[in-house]
């Protein structure tokens, strides 16, 4: 992903890759990650592309329940054997 990211930054600002690589902080890189991934979210969601399930706050709050419920299960299982 760092690749695409350099290659974005190059094509963007009309850089070489290595011209990039030698002056693009760690911040810039994240702010065009940040960016490619909000840019595809956005053409998913005009497309109607694998949108994510609209749920309530309740809803959400009671899936973390039933996780969390699991979860203490599982430990519970695990450490009584």
């Amino acid at each position: 992903a760092i690749m695409l990211n350099v290659g974005h930054l190059a094509k963007t600002y009309g850089m070489l890759p290595h011209e990039v690589i030698k002056r693009a902080t760690t911040y810039d890189l994240m702010i065009t990650d940040v960016m490619g991934s909000w840019e595809k979210y956005q053409l998913d969601k005009a497309l109607n592309k694998d949108a994510p399930p609209d749920l309530t706050q309740d809803q959400m709050m009671e899936m973390m329940h039933q996780l969390a419920f699991y979860f203490i299960m599982i430990q519970i299982m695990f450490y009584n054997l």
